[in-house]
């Protein structure tokens, strides 16, 4: 589906990724990881369209996207929810969905209404619809984690990319989000690249992994083969395993 080649961008002085190369197959899960300031939300940047790397190329469903800009790229199929959650904090829920169902597809005669009915279904999937009058600032850490899930679908993505969906959320929390991330790829058929922290998660969630060090590429594989790797070892615990 996407095809990451030879990816580097260095932001002054900073190589921020060198020579990174990895793919991801129509209907996988792949996790990327790595230790803090390894590279990897640069690189969702880069696929999104928010940065434009120094060298290399990215073709998803066989186009070249490299260097498109975000909203092109969205319409191609691609969406992202962040790390840190960005959502219209002066709208609602229902009218920060909404601006995503008119600006994710090529509808422009799509009425208002037509997208805020739209944008009720994503609200209602995600569990939120009783908070759609809710103003963002109001609602707390995991209802902002699947309020960016919504407005990442009403995009209708192809590829979606999760930034840390994980970070701040309790086990219980976050099992629910597990859950919501699978009825997502089962009832919409998306393909996910997944940045995630909380290992057990990703290790179990994932098909494949990718590991970022240093802006590097150090590892890619399946999950069983990732956890025994030494080199893992080392970037996360700091030495060698005994």
């Amino acid at each position: 589906m996407i095809e990451i080649k030879n990816i580097g961008i260095k932001f002054g002085g900073l190589q921020a990724l060198d020579n990174v190369s990895f793919s991801v197959g129509k209907g996988e899960v792949v996790g990327l990881i790595g230790p803090n300031g390894a590279g990897k939300t640069t690189m969702m940047n880069i696929i999104c369209g928010l940065y434009k790397p120094t060298e290399g190329t990215i073709d998803f469903e066989g186009t070249r996207i490299t260097g498109l800009t975000s909203n092109k790229i969205c319409h191609l199929g691609i969406s992202r929810t962040y790390q840190i959650p960005q959502p219209f904090y002066a709208m609602t829920a229902l009218g920060g969905v909404t601006v995503s169902v008119l600006n994710g597809k090529k509808r422009p005669n799509m009425c208002l209404s037509d997208a805020g009915l739209e944008a009720s279904y994503y609200l209602e999937f995600v569990g939120l619809f009783a908070k759609r009058d809710e103003l963002a600032s109001n609602l707390n850490l995991y209802e902002l984690r699947m309020l960016e899930l919504a407005r990442a679908l009403a995009t209708t993505p192809k590829l979606l990319l999760l930034d840390e969906v994980m970070a701040g959320l309790n086990p219980v929390e976050s099992n629910r989000a597990l859950d919501m991330i699978w009825s997502a790829q089962d009832q919409f058929g998306i393909t996910l690249l997944w940045i995630e922290h909380v290992m057990k998660i990703i290790m179990n969630a994932a098909q494949r992994i990718v590991v970022l060090q240093y802006g590097k590429k150090i590892a890619e594989g399946p999950p069983a083969e990732i956890v025994k790797d030494p080199r893992i070892i080392e970037a996360y615990l700091g030495g060698k395993r005994k």
